[in-house]
């Protein structure tokens, strides 16, 4: 993820300056005149003084809180903001003390050369200004977000002036973590822009490559302009933002978990409880032979073709299944072994889309985020079921009673296989036993088509595999990524 660049712990803007002038300049005026000028004491010295002080207020109140004070402003709607950087208050510096020793030493050549010095100030002033008129800016990420692999987000600026283009746009994208305890800004995405022509626009982009999964936000944008001399930056902010979703790392299922699943769901056991599970891919529609089944006459054409016409389905291999995520903050499971598992809940889901075969899919996380998915389409689960991962967290007192009742409702219970992956093993086999004797007739049943896997990273290792590749080539150990 982007590092936040070095930022001068205290915003030097153009008010500031001025506020430090004004208030310097009243009260010295106030201290020293009415020793020269009697006609400067009472009211007159009351007043310098009183400017001075409340200038000088109003400069410490911009140094302590000048970033808020320039968010609430954006609220109301003023998003402008001009910044004097170092380079500008050395040359302003410069200027001053050829103003200062020009009067004092009654020196013309001294305040031809602060005169010839305030011009590109005031140039630089100008172009700063007209670089960000009327310009507007949109941010556009691509696709969906996975921990370790780098997330493209577009930045298009728009010069909505007729004539005057706008030169070195520097476009600051703020990431904010929104989940609960880890809040504030983490990083920032920076985009320049070399030149946008009038009325037209550019596009620019930049990467981030986040390391835990959640929630997340994208701004406020802010635009700046140093150019041409760099003397001040102006800046504007659009408070446009956008929530992202990080969702946790797919790993590869391990070879021998394929190989064990896969001669369970071929057993002749497993066929005589789930009749029909794989008739689920249409072949083609044949004359009614002895023996089929007669829930498989198709009527259409059979009384079109005045005789017993049946749909001949092809077995696809791949059973339908269920995924229990049980997070428990009481467990003794650490928080690496709590993300391993999320991340072999994902991979788990993530393999019935890989199947190319259609099915039932069901999804349940308990937790502080419960979560139920359920879909035929393994392509729309996946992504249902990553989003709700992305999220989901430990809880002190997770439901798992809940999650049971909704698989029991969609008729998972009674005939589908599953993998319930928890950090309280002993205590869900209890549990599950006893709330599916309510739920279901068979509930000794249940507990030989359910795999109870324990959230620690021996166990999880024996469903993901050791290593992974990312989109890069490069080589990942699951206990150096998660232990």
């Amino acid at each position: 993820m982007p590092k936040l660049e070095p930022q001068q712990r205290i915003p030097i803007s153009a008010n500031l300056i001025i506020q430090v002038l004004v208030a310097f300049a009243c009260l010295l005026s106030g201290a020293v005149l009415p020793q020269w000028y009697p006609e400067f004491r009472g009211i007159a010295q009351i007043m310098l003084l009183s400017i001075g002080g409340v200038s000088g207020l109003a400069a410490c109140a911009n140094i302590l809180f000048g970033r808020r004070i320039s968010q609430w402003m954006a609220r109301i709607g003023v998003r402008s903001r001009v910044v004097i950087p170092r380079e500008g208050l050395v040359y302003l510096a410069i200027m001053l003390l050829m103003a200062v020793g020009g009067l004092v030493g009654h020196s013309n050549m001294l305040l031809l050369v602060f005169g010839l010095m305030a011009g590109p100030w005031i140039v630089n002033g100008w172009f700063v200004y007209m670089a960000l008129r009327n310009v507007s800016v949109e941010r556009h990420p691509r696709g969906h977000a996975t921990v370790g692999q780098p997330l493209v987000v577009d930045v298009t600026v728009k010069n909505d002036k007729k004539w005057f283009p706008s030169y070195m746009l520097d476009v600051r994208d703020e990431v904010t973590s929104l989940q609960s305890g880890s809040r504030g800004v983490l990083a920032a995405g920076i985009v320049t822009l070399a030149r946008i022509p009038a009325g037209e626009r550019r596009t620019g982009r930049y990467e981030l490559t986040f390391e835990k999964r959640g929630r997340y936000s994208l701004g406020p944008l802010r635009v700046s302009s140093r150019f041409p001399l760099g003397f001040g930056e102006r800046g504007q902010l659009f408070p446009d933002s956008c929530e992202i979703l990080i969702r946790p790392r797919v790993l590869r299922l391990h070879n021998d978990w394929i190989r064990r699943r896969h001669d369970q769901s071929e057993s002749p056991h497993r066929e005589s409880m789930q009749r029909g599970v794989y008739d689920d891919e249409f072949h083609h529609i044949r004359e009614f032979r002895d023996g089929d089944n007669p829930r498989s006459i198709h009527w259409r054409t059979t009384a079109r073709r005045g005789q017993l016409m049946v749909q001949e389905r092809h077995q696809n291999g791949q059973a339908d299944m269920f995924v229990i995520l049980d997070l428990s903050a009481d467990g003794e499971s650490t928080v690496e072994e709590i993300e391993l598992a999320v991340s072999v809940a994902a991979t788990l889901c993530t393999d019935r889309a890989s199947g190319g075969t259609a099915g039932q899919s069901l999804l349940a996380v308990t937790g502080k985020s419960p979560a139920f998915v359920s879909d035929m389409k393994p392509s729309r689960f996946v992504s249902v079921a990553l989003d709700a991962l992305a999220v989901c967290e430990p809880s002190q007192s997770p439901s798992l009673e809940t999650a049971l009742r909704d698989l029991a409702e969609a008729g998972a219970l009674q005939q589908m296989r599953g993998v319930l992956i928890t950090t309280r093993p002993e205590y869900c086999r209890l549990s599950v036993m006893e709330i599916c004797s309510e739920l279901i007739p068979d509930a000794l049943d249940i507990m030989c088509r359910l795999n109870v896997v324990a959230a620690s990273i021996d166990n999880l290792m024996m469903i993901a595999r050791a290593e992974t590749h990312d989109q890069a080539g490069n080589q990942f150990d699951v206990r150096g990524i998660f232990g």
